[in-house]
């Protein structure tokens, strides 16, 4: 007796390995319905060793003249109502297939998000106004971190926290202190942890402890983007501000700032393929 096929045959084989500023993601060019069992193969796909490795997994689809919509996983299975680096990946993976042209909407959790792709580049513009949230303990006993950190959402929560003076971000032992922040008890749903510093007037440097991936990446868009709004709000910087991450990319955000709201917000940077593949039929089984 045959076996009947399994639902997960069905699902994409072909996909897309794409890099926003170091953010890494497998890109699907269809929809797919997703259960446990497709959650389960979307964890050993993101698995680094064992699977392709990936901070995330994005469907993208085509909604209309020049509209897309991108439909985003994070690695351990989560949906991820935003993701800034997803987002102009999706955008440019749209533009590049010919889903829309290089200038478009994106359709995400958080709302629609306007794209423009200028060959590497791709810069958003984000759907709502951001406000500088409210302080929270940097819950760091070693004096490296200063002690408020702040707490506010770019689409998902986040938790910005600065380097005391003379503290280097680049020497923080992230996977003692992100933990922390990411688990903070204050923000009940969890956040992304950034942790600034300050380079001068309209530059910092940021890494991420990341909600989702549970690890730190080597850069996170809306991440920078609170990392932005919140150096601003405490004068610390104008912008538009350069911020560079883990992987020595540049993401520049740009914005005006008035009544503590930063309001016409722009993500700007590279999102390019590493590579196109195919999976073997027993990827998505596991086997």
């Amino acid at each position: 007796m045959s076996r009947a096929p399994s639902p997960l045959a069905s699902l994409p084989r072909t996909f897309t390995k794409m890099s926003g500023a170091g953010n890494d993601f497998l890109v699907f060019g269809e929809a797919v319905e997703v259960g446990e069992a497709e959650l389960a193969a979307m964890r050993r796909l993101c698995r680094r060793g064992t699977g392709v490795g990936a901070d995330g997994l994005l469907f993208v689809t085509r909604e209309g003249k020049d509209r897309a919509r991108a439909d985003y996983y994070n690695a351990d299975g989560s949906v991820g109502r935003f993701c800034g680096n997803g987002t102009r990946c999706a955008a440019r993976f749209a533009s590049l297939t010919g889903l829309t042209g290089p200038s478009l909407v994106v359709r995400t959790g958080w709302g629609d998000v306007g794209a423009r792709v200028e060959n590497g580049r791709v810069t958003l513009d984000l759907p709502e106004p951001v406000a500088i949230g409210r302080a929270v303990s940097s819950l760091d006993p070693t004096g490296a971190l200063k002690a408020d950190a702040f707490g506010l959402a770019v689409g998902v929560p986040h938790v910005v926290a600065f380097v005391s003076p003379g503290v280097a971000v680049a020497s923080l032992d992230l996977s003692r202190i992100g933990p922390a922040l990411r688990h903070h008890p204050e923000m009940k749903e969890g956040a992304n942890a950034s942790f600034v510093e300050v380079l001068g007037s309209d530059r910092l440097r940021v890494r991420t402890w990341e909600r989702g991936v549970e690890a730190e990446t080597l850069a996170c868009g809306a991440g920078v983007t609170a990392c932005a709004v919140t150096a601003t709000a405490l004068g610390l910087v104008r912008p538009p501000v350069a911020l560079e991450t883990r992987s020595g990319q540049t993401l520049t955000v740009d914005f005006t700032y008035a009544g503590e709201v930063a309001r016409g917000i722009t993500l700007a940077g590279d999102a390019r393929v590493v590579y196109e593949g195919t999976l073997d039929p027993g990827e998505w089984e596991g086997t």
